[in-house]
């Protein structure tokens, strides 16, 4: 009998929280930046990016572009590349949450969050391969011709948006050492 009534309690805040996605999935769908409205907007226009409330839902308009993909190349001691990407392959929705993540970084305006963010992929790298000596991050899209364009002979191509090398901490402070500076 406890439990029956503690489910009852619960229901209302359970209806709330599936309210209040549902009004998240809406502005979502009418693209309403939540970003705007201080604080409290903005906690909400990040859920809604976390949770895909905010997708508006439009995935096959002719307007939607292709994901941006996240690939590395790591170079070791011995000046070997290796590539490796971020998704692990073994759990599909993890994945999907990786590359919604990366997504993010198209739409972000500052420029030393977007640095900041590739730092943290790059440090998620190279704790793979701990003798590297630095990873470069790119972020590349695919550009998919329309139909039309694919008949007239046009394929798909990968386009960079972004790069940037990083070292590992251990390695920069060496370097800086060597050429005298503090550490």
């Amino acid at each position: 009998m406890g439990g029956r009534q503690g489910r009852r309690r619960l229901a209302p805040l359970a209806m709330a929280a599936a309210a209040a996605h549902l009004g998240f999935v809406v502005l979502g769908a009418l693209q309403v930046d939540l970003r705007e409205a201080g604080r409290l907007g903005q906690a909400a226009a990040y859920y809604g990016a976390l949770s895909g409330a905010d997708s508006g839902y439009n995935f096959f308009a002719p307007s939607v572009s292709a994901l941006p993909w996240a690939r590395f190349q790591v170079t070791d001691a011995r000046g070997r590349v290796i590539s490796d990407v971020l998704e692990s392959g073994a759990n599909h929705e993890a994945d999907l949450r990786v590359r919604s993540i990366v997504a993010l970084f198209m739409t972000e305006e500052d420029e030393s969050l977007r640095r900041s963010l590739a730092a943290s992929w790059a440090g998620k790298v190279l704790a793979r391969y701990p003798g590297a000596a630095s990873v470069i991050v790119r972020l590349e899209v695919c550009d998919l011709p329309s139909m039309q364009e694919y008949r007239e002979g046009k394929r798909p191509t990968w386009g960079l948006i972004y790069q940037a090398k990083l070292v590992p901490r251990r390695r920069f402070q060496a370097a800086s050492r060597a050429k005298g500076g503090a550490p």
